[in-house]
């Protein structure tokens, strides 16, 4: 059986070489939707039903699914109703492959999400990434998410309850919102993550943050 324990761990000793993290991914492609079900995962939908109360038009917006993993968000997003353009990008490459066969995606690429995003200003309508920030450095991709988005455009996030304290992301978005263009609309209470996780359960929750660009 393969092991998660680089990369889902309660002690949230993970991390952020993106490289490294695509390697542990890769192996745990093939299993890792029914290993996250097992373990109670409901994020994708939850973040998806969150786009798509906040962010006008899904049926034809324009989507980037940033760490889209295996295509478990992008289902969730098609789920919602989303009917438009649907990117994915993952630095691992075996998930993308995963991605691919779901026929959800009409674009999939490779990409270290510490560097800058592969896409034009104000390309995009909206951006969800689920289950991901616990593994990159997440002001200069708030910024990215800030410069690829359309004015009145929205994205969807999740952190772990524990890094969103440590991290001081509320600070993070706080500022962001002060040099405009950046409006936090909503940040969740902790909810249940991997309620079935014999780490995670109830010690570890997740947080969803809903912006809006412009």
């Amino acid at each position: 059986m393969v092991s998660h324990d680089k990369v889902i761990r309660g002690d949230g000793d993970v991390s952020l070489d993106g490289k490294a993290n695509a390697e542990t991914y890769d192996t745990m492609s093939p299993n890792y939707d029914e290993q996250l079900s097992n373990w109670g995962y409901e994020a994708p939908e939850q973040a998806a039903r969150f786009l798509a109360k906040h962010l006008p038009d899904l049926k034809t917006a324009m989507i980037l699914d940033c760490g889209c993993g295996t295509g478990m968000t992008g289902a969730a997003l098609r789920k919602a109703g989303a009917g438009g353009v649907i990117s994915g990008i993952d630095m691992s490459k075996a998930s993308l492959e995963v991605a691919r066969t779901k026929g959800i995606y009409d674009r999939l690429e490779t990409a270290d999400l510490n560097q800058p995003l592969a896409f034009e200003d104000a390309g995009v309508d909206g951006v969800l990434c689920v289950g991901v920030l616990t593994y990159v450095r997440e002001e200069p991709l708030f910024r990215e998410w800030k410069r690829v988005i359309r004015p009145g455009g929205v994205v969807v996030f999740t952190s772990r309850d524990d890094f969103f304290e440590s991290r001081r992301y509320a600070d993070t978005l706080t500022r962001l919102e002060a040099e405009g263009g950046w409006t936090m609309v909503h940040i969740s209470d902790p909810m249940p993550y991997l309620a079935d996780h014999p780490e995670f359960a109830k010690d570890i929750q997740v947080i969803y943050g809903v912006c809006r660009v412009g």
